[in-house]
Formats: structure tokens, sequence, C-alpha cells
């Protein structure tokens, strides 16, 4: 499912309508029926106010799925793990983002 569906199905599931949706971040209800049309691509704070106004986060937003860790990504984890609370929900919304953005095949060696 792509991303603008799967808002539109997580908007419906949480009893709001675009209108209602769009009041919530401040922003148009086209803008709003253009990102589930697919007709525009939301930014990533776009993103991190709908997942926001959702009650969701923007992993789950964007349908990330977990994976298995490749020893060359455990590089990573050891610097997540001097990160803060807030920086590690942070990064971890901006790495679903990245990966909805450029995709499992590109981004995903």
């Amino acid at each position: 499912m792509d991303i603008g569906k799967r808002i539109g199905q997580i908007r419906e599931d949480a009893g709001l309508t675009q209108s209602g949706l769009a009041r919530t971040i401040k922003t148009s209800q086209s803008a709003i029926s253009q990102i589930e049309a697919g007709e525009r691509n939301p930014s990533y704070d776009m993103l991190r106010q709908i997942s926001a106004a959702l009650g969701v986060t923007v992993p789950y937003l964007v349908g990330a799925s977990v994976e298995g860790l490749k020893p060359e990504e455990e590089v990573h984890f050891r610097q997540y793990r001097s990160l803060s609370a807030e920086a590690r929900e942070e990064l971890a919304e901006y790495a679903a983002y990245l990966r909805h953005k450029y995709g499992k095949a590109e981004g995903g060696k």
C-alpha cells in the first residue's frame, strides 16, 4: 500500500475527515486529498505532523517493516545507544521516511 492510501486508511480508522485532519495540522483539505491520492509527496515535517495528529509514529504511518541487521549496520546501532530517547525516536522516524522516499531496492543494500 502506498503512503497516501495508508494515511487515508489510518485517518478513517481514527474517525477523522480530510478537513478535520487538515485543521488539526494547519494545512488545507486539498493538500490532504492530494497526499492521499498520491498526487503529492508529504515532507518529513508533514509526516511528523500527520502522525502526531493520528496518534501513531512516522514508521507506522509509512508502513515500515522490521528487518534483520547486517554486520555493517551494527555501527549505526552503537551510535544509536548514545542518543537520548527523544533523539532515538526522531532518528527512527527519519529512517522510516528515507526508506519510504528512496525505496528499499535503492537504499537497502
